[in-house]
């Protein structure tokens, strides 16, 4: 009967000596030698050290050890056997935290058979054997590693990318195939055993059962254990159940009350505190930590910290090392810090360790001991370092990539030293200072990541191959010029979108290094495609669509970033032939379930509708939003705005309006399509292009419907479309009107209204309507608003910027005024803008728009055709003075040498 090794593989996870040891207590249960006395070890003992005498000489202990050498695949990332034959992508090398895969499966069902026969040994010979301490430990055990299997099938199954991902369908007929197979011997006897729920629900049975049998027979060997405790808050922790932190919470005040009074809480006094057994260990306590660590808010942060230093208090009063915080506790909590990007705080822990540790080696040198570091200190390790560096890159703090680079060095010279050599940096350090120089959204920052991954490139050819770059790495860099690209001042000429795609094909070129095995994945290709759909580059669509052919799985993502470079494409019907024929392409791949296409996809391809110049772009885009349904789609607030956005911009506002009252409508039933202030602020600007002479009425109305409603706020936005909707319409008194409303927003900015602050837009459009009036005393309202705007400002409203659009209306408003009043204050505000400038003020500087407007009320004004002349000559010299300085901005244009011909065409008598 003796089996080859690629048999024993293929019928177990790998382990021979439990497979064996499995035989061996199936011939003596065959044999009836149970009754003999071969379980029995109260005489001899056994080899195994414990500090409960209990476990160490149960009966019990034979099925204890073959379940718990069948679990080793579980404790080590299933190693042992192979996938092969299941179909599963995964091998058995998978990291620690992340199991889920056929060894695990074929380990858990072989636990599972033996602890099975444990306990039928416990029906057939209780005299010889019975439920112990051991027993249940050893039932808690095999359970827990099922919930556990059971939760990554469950949290991970629609998640790509997971350890599970498609999988987790094969590994749950797995075990049940395996399970079934062994039917008559391990009928587990519970018809929930296949649920996460049904799992956790059946462990607290057993405890209960167990602890009510000690507490009625007081029988030690059956005394409850912390480890019983301690696989149920394991199991709990690694959940994603919504009471997980409420249970692995409860058994531990029942724990910590346990060890305040040695006889454990009464639940009928405290329903919030479980009665427990057993006082905590540093285990215990580092499995609740793990529940709170699972959850990326603040809050549970923040606890865990708390929880951190109540352990090191009760460590410090007690002096006991079951509850010394290791370097498990101290990892969980940086990690939670991480997660919730509270890297002060994250890095305050650090110091403490170090601190810690480097007196520890101080004191060692000095008294020449030969201790190691566990034995009273916590040892920082890589981990612990790369979590602190995770914390910066998730803190999005300005100094993030500063305060991380220079951690990165500290570990440098930390294993240098050698004070600390296992802090050597590895790929995940250096990508996470990528990622926070990728984050500063700064073309230096951008380049420095693309740095950092050259110096992984050329350390790993020289031998580190701790930093071996990957794709993540290489993504790293990557998302540092989608961050700056089409950003002001960050992408001049577009140049992100084409250090991407290079750097793209650097990891082409270096695939072809067997030793890197770097895979350009479609996440690599997505972000590039990104970069060139954030891009100002004319040829970003053209560029998008040609890279789209390289990607070997395009997903919904890859074409929606081409789609979105094609709605900036507004030149002409061309591009949105494209986008149709692309979204035409993708419906296909639907079809044959090559992809997906979701309420993303139609949005992007309406907005492709929507912003082109084509008159029926928004007829198109509506005729979308109404077969999204029939495709099963859910239509949202955000479907209806683009369409409304769409109408706004051809003027349309009654369309505009219906789709808004459509919206209204179906709200009560349909919530996610309830209006958005979007949605009345894009019905506004509708009206403001639109011809229609009850336009401001309308607009206004609106306006005062939204401030009545208690599901929407009103917001600057909003405002400002009402402003511009009277600034275009030309409404009598319009100035008025237009700084009424400007006023509004500043009193309700005033009494708390966040969200109507008046920005310089606001103020602009409110001088631009003075100028654009006919009404008397239009530029005099427009030139006291300017100050106001200036006086507001040296008061300590900073966002009060009176800019260079706002001078320019102000100038415009007096060149209208044609008096020679309005000469000399348009001049005066030119000197302004022109100390402005040489001041470094926030204020308005001097461009050409500007001068052209000075130049304009000078040929508008009653001067003589001379003096016309000649100030225009004046002011002409003065931009000139201004470009020859730097300030290219004041250029004379076209428009300048227009304006100054048409002053001196029409002078009348003279030169």
């Amino acid at each position: 009967e003796i089996k080859t090794n690629t048999e024993q593989l293929q019928q177990g996870g790998g382990d021979h000596g439990a497979r064996q040891a499995e035989r061996l207590l199936d011939w003596s249960i065959e044999n009836k030698l149970i009754p003999h006395g071969i379980f029995d070890l109260s005489k001899e003992g056994s080899y195994i050290k414990s500090a409960d005498q209990h476990l160490a000489s149960s009966p019990n202990l034979t099925c204890a050890n073959i379940v718990q050498t069948y679990l080793l695949p579980c404790e080590f990332g299933g190693f042992g056997g192979s996938n092969d034959n299941y179909g599963f992508r995964n091998d058995a090398t998978l990291s620690k935290h992340f199991i889920a895969n056929a060894s695990y499966v074929r380990a858990l069902a072989d636990a599972t058979r033996v602890m099975k026969k444990m306990k039928q040994l416990h029906s057939t010979n209780p005299d010889q054997l019975s439920p112990d301490t051991l027993s249940i430990v050893t039932e808690l055990n095999v359970w827990s590693k099922r919930a556990i299997l059971l939760s990554e099938i469950q949290s991970k199954d629609s998640v790509a990318g997971s350890n599970v991902g498609s999988n987790s369908s094969n590994l749950l007929e797995l075990l049940k195939n395996l399970e079934q197979d062994d039917e008559d011997s391990i009928s587990v006897g519970y018809h929930n055993k296949y649920t996460l729920q049904g799992c956790l629900d059946h462990m607290e049975t057993i405890l209960n059962e167990a602890e009510n049998r000690y507490t009625s027979t007081n029988d030690d060997r059956i005394r409850p254990s912390v480890d019983w405790y301690n696989h149920i808050i394991g199991a709990w922790a690694r959940s994603d159940l919504g009471d997980a932190m409420e249970k692995t919470k409860q058994f531990l005040d029942g724990m910590e009350k346990y060890d305040e009074t040695e006889v454990g809480v009464d639940s009928s006094t405290d329903s919030d505190i479980r009665r427990c057994w057993a006082k905590p260990n540093t285990i215990t306590y580092n499995g609740v930590l793990f529940s709170l660590a699972r959850d990326q808010g603040r809050g549970r942060a923040k606890v865990a910290q708390e929880m951190l230093n109540s352990m090191k208090e009760r460590y410090q009063q007690t002096k006991d090392e079951s509850i010394r915080p290791d370097d498990v506790t101290y990892g969980t909590v940086i990690h939670a810090l991480a997660q919730a990007g509270m890297a002060q705080e994250a890095e305050s822990i650090l110091d403490s360790l170090e601190d810690d540790y480097n007196a520890f080696i101080d004191q060692s040198e000095s008294d020449e001991q030969s201790l190691t570091p566990a034995e009273s200190v916590v040892v920082p390790g890589l981990t612990i370092y790369n979590s602190v560096l995770n914390a910066w890159a998730n803190s999005f703090q300005r100094n993030a990539a500063e305060r991380s680079e220079s951690l990165l060095n500290r570990m440098k010279v930390l294993h240098q030293t050698g004070r600390n050599s296992g802090v050597d940096p590895d790929m995940i350090s250096l990508s996470t200072v990528m990622k926070c120089h990728s984050q500063s959204k700064s073309k230096e920052g951008t380049e420095r990541a693309e740095e950092l991954l050259n110096q992984a490139i050329a350390m790993y050819h020289q031998g580190n191959w701790k930093v071996k770059p990957d794709s993540i790495m290489f993504n790293c860099a990557l998302l540092g010029w989608a961050s700056i690209s089409g950003v002001d001042g960050q992408d001049q000429g577009g140049m992100a979108a084409e250090r991407a795609e290079l750097l793209l094909h650097k990891m082409k070129s270096l695939r072809e290094d067997s030793s890197l095995d770097i895979h350009q994945d479609t996440q690599s290709f997505n972000i590039v495609l990104d970069c060139w759909a954030k891009s100002m580059n004319p040829s970003a669509s053209e560029r998008a669509l040609k890279l789209l052919r390289e990607v070997p799985n395009p997903d919904e993502c890859s074409y929606n970033s081409v789609l979105h470079a094609m709605t900036k494409q507004t030149t002409g019907t061309e591009m949105v032939t494209s986008a149709e024929e692309l979204f035409e392409e993708m419906k296909g791949l639907k079809e044959k379930k090559h992809l997906s296409i979701s309420e993303i996809t139609f949005h992007v391809m309406m907005n492709v509708y929507g912003k082109s110049r084509n008159v029926d772009g928004a007829t198109k885009a509506e005729a979308l939003l109404r077969s999204m349904q029939s495709d099963g789609l859910s239509l949202n607030a955000t479907s209806y705005n683009i369409c409304i956005d769409a109408y706004a911009r051809r003027g349309d506002s009654k369309k505009a309006k219906s789709l808004l009252d459509e919206m209204i409508a179906i709200s009560e039933v349909h919530t996610e399509c309830q209006p958005t202030i979007h949605s009345f602020a894009a019905v506004v600007n509708a009206l403001a292009k639109s011809e229609a002479e009850d336009s401001v009425e309308q607009a206004q109305m609106i306006v005062r419907n939204v401030e009545e409603l208690d599901y929407v706020s009103p917001n600057s936005v909003l405002y400002n479309s009402l402003i511009d909707c009277i600034t275009k319409n030309g409404v009598l008194n319009a100035p008025s009107q237009a700084e009424d409303v400007l006023a509004k927003m500043r009193q309700m900015h005033n009494e708390g209204h966040s969200d109507v602050r008046p920005n310089p837009y606001a103020y602009s459009m409110v001088l631009t309507c003075c100028a654009r009036s006919q009404d008397k005393g239009a530029a005099e309202r427009a030139d006291r608003i300017l100050m106001n705007m200036e006086q507001m400002y040296e008061e300590g409203h900073s966002d009060v910027i009176a800019n260079d659009r706002c001078y320019s209306a102000v100038i415009t408003a007096w060149a209208r005024n044609g008096s020679v009043k309005a000469v000399q204050r348009s001049l005066d505000l030119l000197d302004r803008m022109e100390h402005n400038l040489k001041e470094d003020k926030p204020h308005g500087r001097p461009n050409a728009h500007c001068y052209n407007a000075c130049i304009h009320a000078v040929a508008k004004s009653d001067l003589s055709g001379s003096q016309k002349a000649r100030k225009c000559q004046e002011i002409l010299q003065r931009m000139i003075d201004q470009k020859e300085k730097g300030f290219h901005e004041s250029a004379p244009t076209l428009v300048t040498y227009s304006t100054i011909l048409n002053a001196c065409a029409y002078a009348n008598g003279d030169r």
